[in-house]
């Protein structure tokens, strides 16, 4: 005689329906933090390489490479303004570093979303900006070490927006500064500045 099978009921399917819908509200969060720690630390990885190849230039052309204005890296620009990216210098003719890496937090703007990191160098900022304005940035940035920084590059962050506003003497700008204390995904930029500092927290 054969046996009767018993199907689940709709009360049991709910209920494995309700412990797999527990157990993703657990775990996607939990996956999502890491991948986000996990550019945070491929942003530094890229930002050190980059310190190196910008250290690496100076030696040999005596000046610190300049910045391009945009995102075309089919050749070098000479003059830019103050907000610049990486340029080609360091990696054509000779390879500092064999290509400029693309911020793992993309910019939201689409016109930056394959755009190398941003950079700015002291020597072409005052030259477009005036004397003073790299220092002041610099001051906002890290007003105990600025004097010793001829440039620095830095990262969108998690939240993918520009948020520090350099230019302006305020006390909100260290606070716009990217720390994972204040959740993985938090407002803030990655900074580091050269050849003296690193990254700032």
């Amino acid at each position: 005689m054969p046996s009767l099978r018993r199907a689940f009921t709709l009360i049991e399917l709910l209920i494995v329906v309700a412990i797999i819908a527990i157990l993703a509200a657990i775990a996607v969060p939990n996956f999502l933090e890491a991948q986000t720690r996990a550019k945070v630390s491929r942003v530094k990885s890229d930002l050190r390489s980059i310190a190196t190849a910008i250290e690496s230039y100076r030696v040999d052309v005596n000046l610190y490479p300049y910045a391009s204005p945009d995102t075309d890296l089919a050749a070098p620009v000479m003059t830019t303004t103050y907000d610049g990216h990486l340029s080609a210098l360091i990696t054509t003719p000779i390879a500092y570093i064999t290509s400029l890496p693309i911020d793992a937090f993309k910019s939201m703007d689409p016109a930056e979303s394959r755009a190398p990191f941003h950079y700015a160098q002291r020597r072409q900022s005052q030259a477009l900006d005036g004397p003073a304005f790299f220092e002041s940035a610099l001051m906002n940035l890290d007003g105990a070490h600025w004097e010793c920084c001829e440039w620095f590059t830095f990262s969108h962050g998690p939240d993918l927006d520009e948020d520090t506003d350099i230019t302006l003497a305020s006390a909100d700008t260290a606070t716009q500064l990217y720390d994972p204390t204040n959740g993985t995904v938090s407002s803030g930029d990655i900074y580091n500045l050269g050849p003296c500092i690193g990254f700032l927290r």
